[in-house]
């Protein structure tokens, strides 16, 4: 090849080399676009399905009242007490939701220097008192100040100690650990429980997931969106969450906060 050939063959890459990546990045585009509209699709499914049950439960009972079938007073107090636990189920359910779009949006979060330790004890407290049959202990750090939003990372620890003590047998004990590292602060949340098979460990964190089945929302379960907002919430602090189990070994939930809050 002459050098007059490499040169032209050196111009027609140089000249191709913008087209190429203006392309790739505008297939990149458009894939990323698909891939949230399918998230979104399946998100506004679940969403339906999670409120379909309820929604058909208090119809139910609305049907039997026009009906004429409950005229007892007894029978009428007990499809009231029914209605009223599922109109809650949803009520959860709403503003868990609206809790995720917003995350979602980015919007700005309320940030002021919050201490964890003070309200992992608060949470802690409150478990005990719901749950007298186990023992729920404190470990770590005498105070671990972050700059961040402190109802959302409240609600951070109430889900994960919560899910530990929702999804263990009565008596399992529950441990939160908080320690301040170089940089960012953690807290761990482990259960002495049967932990979580292996396969659905990557998806814990996916909205509407529930690895046990015998905790379905037709069961009366949870909505299988705690640790989405926990992750959410965490993110949108510009820490990290992850989880670790085995069978037979428990669970051990972990999130970070950066000491220095990023922007949000």
């Amino acid at each position: 090849m002459t050098r007059s050939s490499r040169w032209r063959l050196a111009l027609v890459a140089l000249l191709a080399g913008p087209e190429v990546a203006v392309a790739k990045a505008v297939r990149n585009a458009f894939d990323a676009q698909r891939r949230a509209e399918e998230r979104l699709r399946s998100f506004v499914a679940d969403a339906s399905h999670e409120l379909r049950t309820p929604l058909a439960t208090v119809h139910g009972w609305i049907d039997l009242y026009v009906q004429g079938a409950l005229r007892d007073p007894d029978e009428l107090d007990h499809a009231m007490e029914r209605m009223q636990a599922e109109v809650d189920r949803m009520r959860v359910l709403v503003e868990e939701l609206a809790l995720l779009a917003r995350l979602d949006g980015s919007r700005p979060l309320h940030r002021e220097p919050v201490d964890l330790v003070a309200l992992a004890t608060e949470v802690v407290d409150d478990a005990r008192v719901v749950s007298a049959d186990r023992s729920i202990t404190l470990d770590g750090a005498a105070a671990a100040v972050v700059d961040g939003d402190g109802p959302r990372i409240q609600q951070v620890l109430r889900n994960l100690v919560g899910n530990a003590v929702g999804h263990t047998r009565p008596g399992t004990p529950v441990t939160v650990t908080v320690t301040a590292q170089e940089g960012e602060v953690a807290v761990e949340v482990h259960d002495e429980g049967d932990g979580i098979a292996p396969e659905h460990l990557p998806h814990v964190f996916e909205r509407f997931y529930r690895a046990d089945p015998s905790r379905s929302r037709d069961s009366g379960g949870s909505s299988g969106l705690g640790l989405a907002i926990v992750e959410a919430i965490v993110a949108a602090h510009g820490g990290t969450a992850g989880v670790t189990s085995a069978p037979g070994r428990g669970t051990t939930v972990r999130v970070t906060f950066p000491v220095t809050a990023s922007p949000g």
